[in-house]
This record gives structure tokens, sequence and C-alpha cells, in this order.
């Protein structure tokens, strides 16, 4: 089977060039990434060696491979990964042999990096379910994720950490929320769906493992994924997560390429959403300098996106444990249903135009189709 690897452009980074959600204070933003970036490495290659040591890499390296054949792919026809700066394409041209050791490929030290931290958004909601699998009923390309947390003042995988994932849906729909600027626009029935959300708690060697959709988009913001790490969380007796607390709370973003490619296919050609590029993004442009944004992905059913097999993504992300702050939520989620949450501090200084929340009479695209 032809597999092609390529990069999930990753960088934890808060908005496009001119607003990271509506309503958001750039210079605020900027101010935390500043300070985030004062506190830490902004890579992980001082862990190398005590990875090699531990063995963390040969774990690493088996894990994602035998994750890659269990979803049925192969690693036969890879392509070696390049980094170039944005706008250029991220797909590399060396192609690996059916041979080739599968440590080459997945377990490069040039994706081992701390990039900074931002906001959580205006879409993040307390109350999710820990659970590995977040698509529910939700048609998109297959998006199969492998996160490693590593403590970059020790080197040492960070165990029992609650790792928070949430995305859009293929036409650019937040579950949870209800916005003028989230996909269904006045449906408050929106704030009691779930789709896409998770949590999950790391093993002995600091990974989780998520299967999702690859995100649509939607207006004012390039193609991403949220990320949020709870260092001390404690689940509820219903499983599920209400820690406002998190060391870590960032965007993953991917390759362009990748992303045309994607838009192309159905449900994401029916988004009537305004697009936004990689290099409209102009954090994303501002991070590529000092630090590897991009985490590498295979696809799984040949050369070409395949609806039913998808992608298999994997990054190592580096924190500090000592810096946690408190992060806002747009709305909790209760036995009865979902709330807006009302009353966040600091939301003034954070979207200084008003914490965005459901505003009567605003039209928006319909959301994704599900499946039956």
């Amino acid at each position: 089977m032809h597999i092609i690897a390529s990069v999930l452009v990753a960088a934890l980074l808060g908005q496009a060039s001119v607003r990271a959600h509506p309503g958001e204070d750039l210079h605020h933003e900027a101010n935390l990434r500043r300070h985030y970036l004062s506190l830490q490495a902004n890579n992980l290659d001082h862990c190398s060696e005590v990875f090699e040591a531990k063995g963390l890499h040969r774990r690493t390296v088996d894990r994602r491979a035998a994750r890659v054949a269990e979803l049925g792919g192969s690693l036969a026809n890879l392509y070696a990964r390049q980094a170039p700066k944005i706008p250029a394409s991220h797909k590399g041209s060396q192609s690996y042999k059916p041979d080739t050791d599968p440590k080459v490929v997945f377990a490069g030290n040039n994706n081992c990096v701390l990039t900074p931290e931002v906001t959580e958004g205006p879409f993040f909601v307390q109350g999710e379910d820990i659970r590995s699998n977040i698509v529910e009923k939700e048609i998109g390309v297959p998006l199969h994720l492998d996160f490693q947390v590593i403590d970059v003042t020790t080197c040492k995988p960070l165990k029992d950490v609650y790792i928070e994932l949430w995305n859009v849906n293929a036409t650019g729909v937040y579950s949870g929320a209800v916005s003028p600027v989230n996909g269904v626009g006045g449906d408050t029935a929106n704030l009691d769906r779930t789709f896409l959300r998770g949590v999950q708690k790391t093993d002995a060697d600091g990974v989780v493992q998520f299967q999702t959709n690859f995100p649509g988009h939607y207006a004012g913001r390039a193609t991403h994924i949220h990320l949020m790490t709870h260092l001390n969380g404690v689940p509820r007796d219903n499983n599920t997560m209400w820690d406002l607390s998190a060391t870590y709370a960032g965007q993953l973003f991917f390759d362009q390429d990748l992303i045309d490619t994607i838009t192309k296919l159905d449900p994401y050609s029916k988004n009537r959403q305004s697009k936004t590029k990689n290099t409209a993004d102009s954090i994303l442009l501002q991070e590529t300098p000092t630090a590897d944004p991009y985490i590498e992905y295979v696809t799984l059913g040949g050369d070409k996106i395949d609806l039913n097999k998808g992608l298999f993504g994997w990054y190592r992300l580096g924190v500090n444990p000592a810096h946690n702050r408190t992060v806002m939520a747009a709305a909790q989620r209760f036995k009865e249903g979902g709330k807006v949450k009302t009353g966040n501090p600091g939301a003034g200084a954070l979207f200084p135009g008003g914490f965005p929340t459901y505003a009567p009479g605003i039209g928006s695209p319909a959301p994704t189709g599900t499946r039956g």
C-alpha cells in the first residue's frame, strides 16, 4: 500500500492575521506568548540523550508503527519530511524504502519542540467526556492522533496528565457553543451537542491517542485543532472533566497542501464560510523562525486521502509543570444539557468586544450531515 508522509502543521497559535477568534485582543495574546516563552526552552533537543537512554525513542517508534499497521497503513514509499518556511509546501520529495528503519520515520527530533502557549479561544466547554473516540456521527476524513507530553525540566514523560482536544466539524461548527461566529448561528440546541470533543489521560510514557475528524474551516481562522493539558485534573464520577487549570492551551495547524486537498472533498466542499490560509496567519509566520511548528502524518489509504481510512498524525509536546493558569469556558455541560457560562473573570481583557455568545437573528451555514 502506498502511503505519503507529509506534515500536520502544528503550532500553538492563537489567531489569523486580523483576529484569532472574533473579539480577541492580539496584543494581549502576544504578551501571553512572550511570557510563556520566557519560562521555557523552545525545544526538546536537550532531552535527546535521556530519551535514548530510557528507551523512550524505541517505544515511541514501536507504538506509532504498530498504530499505523493497526489502521491498515504501510511504511512503504513514505516521503521524507522537509521543513521549509511557510508558504512553501511541507511535502518532502525523498522516498523511503519499505525496509527503512521506522525510527527514521517516527522518532525524528525535528518535531520534538515546545511551541508557545496561547489562549483557549471562545469555544472551550467545561464538562466534556473522557474518551478517545470523539467523532460520534460526524462525517469527515478520519484523523488518528498520537500525542506525547514531556516535562521540559526533567525530560521525563508526564504520566496521568489529562489532555483535552476539540475541533470544528467539516463545515466549521463547534459543538457545545452558540455564537454568531460559530457555524450554527442561533441554534441553541448546539449547546447540547458534544461531537469532536474529548479528554484522555496520559500513560506511563506520557501518551494519549485520539480519533477525531480533520477539521473544516470558518471565517477568520486558519484550519486548526485545540489542545489543552490539565496537570492535576480529577474527573467527576460521571467521567467528565471540569478542571479550569491548564499547564498548556494551544492549537494545532495543518499543512496548506493537505487542507486544500481535503477542502475539495465532500462534505468539506459544502462549507460556505470564507477560508483563511496559513499564509494569512501572522502568528504562525512569527513562530516558524524560532520553533518547528509541524507534526508528521501519514495517509492511510494510499497516496490519496481516503474518506474511510484517513490520516495518522503524531506530535511530542514539551510543557513546564510549573507554568499553570486558569482558563475560561464559553459553556458548561450538565446532565440536563449545555448552558452558556457567564461572568468569566478576565474576559474583558481577552475579548474587548465581549465574550462571543448567542446573538439572535444571525444566520450561518448549515452544519455537517451526520451518519445515521
